[in-house]
């Protein structure tokens, strides 16, 4: 890798995680816009699909992260009543709103547009999503954030992440939420490297 695409890229790392609203917005818009996620328009991932379904039990998900909203449109329609989806990027919203309308999910589909440290739910949910979106929360805020998201989870709701390749410094993920959560399940996928983790404030009960 040169030099300039290092630089690139840890600047890219200082925004995602520490940078103003306007400025993470604005990146996520222009890499949205450029097609650079084009490639999870479709995931195909079934783990967490069955995961998500399981524990949404036809309730309520929010989806912190969404993206386009691949995940809102690949969940059998059966397995939950209504879903939330929060991003950060205009671009990323519109399109995950025009993929629920041709889907013919409009009706129990809403997006947000919204920093996942700052939004503020207007309901409880029964599944609180977290897509391969806690890599962009600083490690020091993790615990914090899932403190505050717990308020909105329903008695018997429960958090799922879904990371890939839960190693390294991505291991200190894991290890913030074992230390402060009580964990449910906990699957790597070893051919995908893909690892889905359950896991629910160690105060709740079913």
């Amino acid at each position: 890798m040169h030099l300039g695409q290092k630089v690139r890229n840890v600047l890219r790392g200082l925004i995602q995680g520490y940078g103003p609203d306007y400025a993470k917005r604005q990146l996520w818009n222009d890499e949205f816009t450029s097609g650079r996620w084009n490639c999870l328009d479709k995931t195909g991932d079934h783990g967490v699909h069955l995961s998500v379904e399981k524990y949404a039990d036809n309730g309520g998900i929010l989806d912190l992260g969404c993206g386009s909203g691949t995940t809102s449109i690949e969940l059998n329609p059966g397995a939950y009543s209504f879903y939330t989806g929060v991003d950060i990027s205009d671009v990323a919203v519109q399109k995950a709103r025009k993929r629920a309308q041709e889907a013919g999910r409009a009706d129990r589909n809403e997006y947000c547009r919204s920093d996942i440290l700052a939004y503020v739910p207007a309901r409880q949910y029964d599944v609180i999503l977290y897509g391969e979106s806690l890599y962009y929360v600083p490690l020091r805020r993790i615990a914090a954030m899932l403190a505050r998201y717990s308020t909105y989870l329903t008695k018997r709701g429960v958090f799922i992440a879904r990371m890939f390749d839960a190693s390294g410094n991505r291991r200190r993920i894991l290890d913030t939420i074992e230390s402060h959560f009580e964990v449910v399940e906990r699957h790597l996928h070893e051919q995908t490297h893909v690892c889905v983790v359950v896991f629910r404030p160690a105060n709740k009960t079913q």
